[in-house]
Order: C-alpha cells, then sequence, then structure tokens
C-alpha cells in the first residue's frame, strides 16, 4: 500500500475549511489524517489554469472583452483539462475558453 496525499482536503489539511459548519470541517474521504492509502502508485496531476471570454456586456462575468481567470484544478492531461472547460463553456455561456499549464 502507498500512501498518498488526500486530493480533496488538497495539501494533507485533513480539513475542508468551506464545510468547517459540518463535523468541524474534518474531510470524510481521509478521515481528517490529510493523506490515503492506495493499492497502486497515483497518475501524476499537473494543475491547469482555466480561463474563459465573454462578449456580452450585460453578463455578470463579462471583464471588458479580456478572458477572466475562473479556477485551477488538477487534470491527468491537456486533454482532459481541454474537454472539462469545453463543457463548462457551453454551460457557463462564454464564447471562448484557454487553458494554460500552471507553473
Amino acid at each position: 500500500m502507498i500512501k498518498v496525499e488526500c486530493s480533496r482536503c488538497i495539501g494533507g489539511k485533513g480539513r475542508i475549511d468551506a464545510f468547517s459548519h459540518i463535523k468541524a470541517g474534518v474531510c470524510f474521504k481521509c478521515g481528517g489524517h490529510g493523506f490515503v492509502m492506495q493499492k497502486s502508485k497515483p497518475n501524476p496531476q499537473k494543475t491547469y489554469e482555466i480561463s474563459f471570454l465573454w462578449l456580452d456586456k450585460e453578463d455578470l462575468n463579462y471583464n471588458d472583452g479580456e478572458f477572466c481567470h475562473c479556477w485551477n484544478k488538477k487534470y491527468p492531461s491537456l486533454n482532459k483539462a481541454n474537454q472539462a472547460a469545453e463543457i463548462a463553456m457551453k454551460n457557463n455561456g462564454s464564447v471562448d475558453y484557454k487553458v494554460n499549464i500552471k507553473q
């Protein structure tokens, strides 16, 4: 068994601050330990920055015609990050997206 940092509470904190009102924010995935035991070595993932572009000036996300940085998230590949961004773009009303590897 291999000891791996918990992917849900990120950083091995064992807590999720957004859920501090539920059992003091203890991460249910790792039980508050900050790590989980796995049978195999995890696939390395890179963090990708996802940005969207809105052209409708009435949209709350409109950023003067510039891309608006929306999230950083880990994906196993650039292809998976692009797939997630494309789905989100269709759902959020933006007209374009870009994905960059976060350094």
